[in-house]
């Protein structure tokens, strides 16, 4: 199901995307349209803030996820090739969406709200079945009560400029 809007200039070009599938064991796929790369109608969750008992705050990309209004996002991003520990690689492997830099650029659009934030961690994992989590203030875009306690949504995600990351068909 998808909630794109259909005058959206990607919808055009939806039937001709390409796909990635990863290995095929993530519950989602991504579709490579121009630059970007979208995940379509996809569960988003919730991490950091103060009421995150599982959440130091630490990101790989050295973003506090604890500072207070910080925006950002997490993607499960494959991590195949990387020299990373074996919980990493189970949790991570695979992923439909490739190995992307920090701070790329993701926009999340939830029914009429559309917003963007920068790329600053990777997952969540493989097991959670989610393709995006949002710090606490990104999530509260959405819902203003968000934590990561109460905070579940499907969204479509466009990762912008994404598509040179993707591997070669």
């Amino acid at each position: 199901m998808t909630t794109l809007d259909p005058s959206s200039p990607a919808i055009a070009n939806f039937s001709n995307a390409r796909i990635l599938k990863g290995d095929g064991s993530w519950p989602f796929v991504a579709y490579v349209i121009g630059d970007d790369i979208w995940l379509i109608h996809v569960p988003a969750t919730c991490f950091g803030g103060s009421d995150d008992p599982e959440d130091d705050g630490s990101t790989a990309s050295g973003v506090s996820t604890k500072t207070p209004g910080v925006l950002g996002c997490s993607l499960p991003m494959d991590a195949r090739g990387k020299n990373f520990s074996a919980a990493a690689h189970k949790a991570l492997d695979g992923c439909p969406i490739p190995w992307l830099p920090w701070k790329t650029m993701v926009e999340v659009t939830c029914g009429a709200i559309t917003f963007q934030v920068p790329l600053i961690d990777d997952g969540p994992a493989k097991w959670t079945k989610n393709a995006i989590d949002l710090v606490q203030a990104a999530a509260r875009k959405i819902d203003p009560a968000a934590t990561s306690r109460n905070f579940g949504r499907n969204v479509n995600v466009r990762i912008i400029g994404a598509a040179k990351y993707a591997p070669i068909a």
